[in-house]
């Protein structure tokens, strides 16, 4: 009777994706030159003088948990959407349908929306250096343009329209795309490496005064900073747990490659954990050589001020000068007066970034696509190409989607929507850990496809449930630390229209669209209540 419930008896997704690629995808998602654009000024900005390099480390340990238990979702329910088919069945359709929305919402908007809007910013910030070294007024307009909302808007609508012609089009696209994005981005990190390890503040000061020439010097731009209310951190333990979550952002992302498209990977018991843990530790050590490498050849105390007039007065940053501290700008100032260095250090960017923002855009359409498959949203969107093998109704829900976002997300408050997508995506952790739990007495007949190690028992414990509970109340402690964070914690509760407005009508929408579609299969004979209580077909 599985096609009763079923929109039919296959998924009609091919498993095209190895070892390689799945490490690829999965690392893409924690660490990316893209990602450099903004985080460093908005980690800095908020965390009150904590080193980011020990901030992982720590941070790294409820990562630990959270592959765990992605481990065991990947591979006990390799599907499309796992970890909302793993929620469903654990606990109720609606849970699983509501907290996957939101907690897809959440990753898409902070992720992908944002991910291009940090990419704008890197383009604009080279047209402006280059308009700056040649004299030319005409490419510093232009630079200029492409950092407003405006520009922004679309240049992000033009690489989604981009991204959605690849994302129908295929695995062996996919795959070319992940292998010479990544190629350039190994590039790209060991020139940011060299450039920022062969400086100093001194040479970092002397540089900045002789570029910027009409903008605020080196010194003025700290003295600006003091003068709005930043005083130098102290930092100590205390500042690393209060960053903790700040600090999450740099690991998030190995686990949702990993195992929203699990339906599509070959072999998913060694694939997957082997993706899941290398793209943690990577991402650790990635993030913890660029931030110091960044602080050293800026000065420490000169990039904690800039980075806080940026995020907590950015009229007053502004009044100074008109681009915000991104990496490339800092990248740009050092590489001057050398135009190979220049030319070299966006074309990496911009080619060593397309495959982070792609990965982004295309992995949330497998959501999509099993909501459908489900019944709970139009069977439509199940719809695969047969040729192509893709769901190609479910990837232009999201280019829709994702439209819808931009336009939010560019006119309304970046700061707003950035960091409660943050919020929102940590504390999403706690539903499936939670599942984690109980999993062991509701799915006894699957519990044998977990790890051996993951089904032995302490105390009469299974260790799957202990390590359930362990991701879960290390997620709910670091959204409680982010909600209460005097700096973040205003920027969290601000009741905009891209902020807790949208999170509350997406659970309050999906939990009527479950029950509607509920009633309405109900009277045409058909209980897809009944689908909930077994995996959907491969």
């Amino acid at each position: 009777m599985e096609s009763q419930y079923f929109v039919r008896k296959a998924s009609g997704l091919v498993r095209e994706f190895g070892a390689t690629d799945l490490v690829l995808i999965a690392s893409a998602m924690v660490f990316g030159l893209v990602f450099t654009v903004m985080q460093f000024p908005w980690f800095y900005g908020l965390s009150s003088g904590a080193d980011l390099a020990p901030t992982l480390l720590i941070g790294g340990i409820p990562f630990v948990f959270l592959m765990l238990v992605y481990w065991v979702i990947g591979v006990v329910m390799p599907r499309s959407g796992s970890d909302y088919v793993w929620v469903g069945r654990v606990f109720h359709p609606s849970i699983g349908f509501a907290w996957s929305f939101l907690y897809m919402f959440a990753v898409f908007t902070t992720a992908y929306v944002g991910g291009l809007s940090g990419f704008s910013y890197m383009l604009s910030i080279g047209v402006i250096i280059w308009g700056l070294l040649f004299n030319n007024p005409g490419l510093t307009s232009l630079g200029n343009y492409l950092s407003s909302p405006m520009g922004t808007f679309y240049v992000a609508m033009g690489f989604t329209v981009l991204f959605a012609v690849l994302a129908i089009v295929g695995a062996r696209i996919i795959k070319g795309l992940l292998y010479v994005s990544w190629g350039a981005a190994i590039v790209g990190i060991a020139l940011m490496w060299y450039l920022l390890g062969t400086t100093n503040p001194a040479a970092f000061a002397a540089k900045w005064n002789s570029v910027l020439v009409g903008y605020p010097t080196y010194q003025a731009m700290q003295n600006g900073a003091v003068t709005a209310g930043w005083t130098p951190p102290t930092g100590g333990l205390v500042a690393v747990i209060g960053a903790l979550p700040l600090a999450s952002l740099f690991l998030f992302g190995g686990n949702y490659g990993g195992n929203v498209i699990a339906g599509e990977v070959k072999d998913v018991r060694k694939t997957v954990p082997l993706a899941l843990f290398l793209s943690l530790f990577l991402g650790i050590f990635y993030w913890s050589v660029s931030g110091y490498l960044t602080l050293n050849a800026v000065g420490s105390n000169w990039f904690h001020a800039i980075a806080y007039l940026w995020e907590n007065n950015p009229t007053a940053y502004s009044n100074l000068v008109p681009f915000p501290p991104s990496e490339p700008l800092l990248l740009s100032v050092i590489a001057y007066p050398s135009t190979i260095l220049l030319a070299l250090i966006y074309v990496t960017y911009f080619l060593g970034s397309v495959q982070i923002l792609f990965v982004y855009f295309w992995v949330p359409s497998r959501y999509f696509f099993a909501w459908s498959f489900d019944r709970l949203i139009p069977t439509k969107f199940a719809d695969v190409n047969k040729r192509l093998h893709t769901p190609h109704v479910a990837i232009a829900a999201m280019t829709v989607l994702s439209i819808i976002s931009l336009l939010l997300y560019t006119f309304t408050s970046w700061p707003s929507a950035f960091t409660l997508g943050t919020f929102l995506w940590g504390v999403a952790y706690v539903v499936p850990a939670l599942a984690t739990i109980v999993f062991p007495y509701t799915k006894k007949d699957l519990l044998e496809q977990a790890p051996e190690f993951m089904r032995k028992k302490i105390v009469g414990i299974p260790v799957v449930s202990i390590l359930g509970a362990l991701c879960a109340v290390s997620f709910a402690y670091m959204g409680y630390i982010l909600f209460t964070n005097p700096l973040v914690g205003m920027v969290v509760g601000s009741p905009t229209l891209s902020g807790v407005e949208i999170a509350i009508g997406i659970l309050v929408g999906c939990f009527v669209v479950y029950y509607a579609s509920y009633a309405y299969h109900k009277a045409h004979g058909l209980d897809i209540g009944m689908a909930f209580k077994e995996l959907p077909p491969v």
